[in-house]
């Protein structure tokens, strides 16, 4: 089997390394590309940049690489569409319980920590060192940065955003589409559809576009 990083960007870059690191420690695909329907027929980190359509499910995974959540569920629906299996990604440095439950198309970087009962939706992106506190759960679709750390029991909704080093209190529940800003410090539930940012963090205006990087 093969890898298809759907994904030519920077966070595609990461998600190729984390893979090879993968694969290093349990061999598990023959080979990778980058998908971009948009700019194929080149080169990146010694791998072919193709379009989806040119690939075939029987010798491709695909694995979703944007940080844009709502772009994230665009792209998965597109592959499943088409017949491809989104696979789970853990990198052998992330602790996670071991009854953890993880949902297809997940990806787990370094240093991730995950505690027990904690249920991940599918396709959602866990950066580098971010924390999950015991029966967290993370809708669909989803993206947490690095350092954020989710305290016990909370409730995160399809395609939201948590930006790095962002703090969130035991049992707090924060809506679908929504955005945390790095650092922001949540004391309270978020509603769904907003921007918040701040120490405590509060709505500061709504999230119209569903874009998080401008």
């Amino acid at each position: 089997m093969k890898l298809a990083i759907y994904g030519a960007g920077g966070l595609g870059r990461e998600v190729l390394e984390l893979a090879k690191q993968i694969n290093a420690a349990h061999p598990r695909w023959d080979a990778f590309c980058f998908v971009d329907d948009l700019h194929a027929d080149r080169q990146l980190k010694g791998h072919p940049v193709v379009t989806l359509e040119s690939l075939t499910a029987n010798d491709y995974e695909v694995v979703i690489a944007v940080g844009e959540p709502a772009l994230r569920r665009k792209l998965a629906d597109k592959a499943r569409t088409a017949g491809f299996t989104l696979p789970v990604l853990v990198h052998p440095g992330a602790q996670v319980s071991t009854d953890v439950t993880f949902h297809e198309g997940c990806v787990v970087c370094y240093g991730t920590f995950i505690s027990c009962d904690t249920v991940i939706g599918r396709n959602v992106h866990l950066q580098p060192n971010a924390s999950l506190g015991h029966d967290c759960q993370i809708g669909d679709d989803c993206v947490i940065s690095s350092y954020a750390n989710l305290a016990g029991q909370c409730q995160v909704g399809p395609r939201t955003f948590i930006g790095m080093n962002a703090v969130v209190r035991e049992c707090t529940v924060i809506g679908e589409d929504a955005i945390i800003s790095m650092g922001a410090a949540v004391f309270a539930n978020i509603a769904a559809g907003v921007i918040a940012m701040g120490n405590p963090a509060r709505a500061i205006r709504a999230n119209d576009d569903k874009k998080v990087f401008r």
